[in-house]
């Protein structure tokens, strides 16, 4: 295909948050993913999503009393990007708050590592895999799960996939029921079914970690960092996924033909059409950054020399992880 802007070896690679935003909406996927747009400024939600997820899987390995340890892992990725002069900016996300995760999964679940195992596989302990997986004859996902693990009553297989988020959205439900069908929820459990015998599995469990900070205290709670973990078993039956790959391999070749389309276009056309608008989802999570040049653009490519003022460019490729 000849496209009307410069190709990048990235567009290939399929995780599942690319598909979750191209069905959030084409244009933004265009915009994010095909040239490589994102604001100018520290990735700190995704950063700090990284270092925490390196501190669980060190307590994962060495057991939750190592609290010391998991803080230095969380530290080892985190201040390479935020300066201890940051940690303002960012509350209630920040290293203390994270302490007291640790804190609280080494008080609370200290029979974690009783109940289950970690999974070996060739002589490699199952935490933050990385990989790809096949959803057809041709087309595979990228994906990283935080772990795999085995039950010991029963050697079920399961995976505990960590989420951070604010005190506020802990207990929303909402979030709930959207980790049940999401597509990154069925592409660890399609994993799982790949490695092992499918009467064997049990899926997802997602483990939210809600962080909040309280500058006055109360009755309840005292001032100061709290964190809050809620677990959301999200697991899914054979006929279930089924219908996941059938999805899956939709949204894959509904961008296929986006692409097709896009072949087709030039900065002539008097709109753009390929990789359309979704206008239901311009207010989705802070509001979409590109919704001015929805607005103001009607054929992008007449404008995707350079990205606007605020933007740089910065391809996503999940292969790298």
């Amino acid at each position: 295909m000849n496209f009307p802007i410069p190709e990048h070896p990235s567009w290939d690679i399929k995780d599942s948050s690319k598909l979750d935003d191209y069905i959030r909406c084409a244009r933004y996927y265009l915009y994010h993913y095909m040239l490589g747009w994102s604001l100018d400024m520290p990735a700190h939600d995704l950063v700090f999503g990284d270092a925490f997820h390196r501190a669980r899987e060190h307590q994962l390995l060495f057991g939750y009393a190592d609290i010391q340890g998991a803080f230095e892992a969380f530290m080892l990725v985190y201040r390479k990007e935020f300066s201890q002069e940051t940690d303002s900016i960012y509350l209630p996300k920040t290293p203390a708050a994270v302490l007291q995760a640790l804190f609280n999964f080494n008080e609370n679940y200290s029979r974690d590592l009783v109940e289950n195992e970690v999974v070996t596989l060739d002589g490699k302990k199952m935490t933050e895999i990385a990989g790809t997986v096949p959803v057809d004859e041709k087309r595979v996902l990228h994906y990283r799960m935080d772990s795999i693990m085995r039950k010991c009553e029963d050697q079920m297989i399961f995976s505990w996939d960590h989420k951070t988020t604010s005190g506020k959205w802990i207990h929303d439900t909402r979030w709930d029921n959207e980790l049940f069908l999401s597509i990154q929820n069925g592409t660890y459990t399609h994993c799982l079914y790949c490695m092992f015998p499918i009467e064997q599995i049990l899926g997802v469990e997602f483990v939210k970690t809600g962080f909040e900070y309280l500058s006055k205290g109360s009755a309840n709670r005292p001032a100061g960092y709290h964190a809050t973990t809620r677990r959301i078993p999200a697991f899914k039956s054979a006929d279930q996924m089924n219908t996941w790959l059938w999805t899956v391999n939709v949204i894959l070749d509904d961008i296929e033909r986006d692409m097709d389309r896009l072949s087709h276009c030039s900065d002539n056309d008097q709109v753009l059409m390929a990789f359309r608008m979704n206008p239901k989802s311009c207010t989705n999570y802070r509001g979409c950054e590109f919704h001015d040049y929805c607005l103001s653009w009607q054929n992008p490519l007449r404008r995707c020399e350079e990205p606007p003022l605020g933007f740089i460019t910065r391809f996503w490729d999940p292969s790298q992880r």
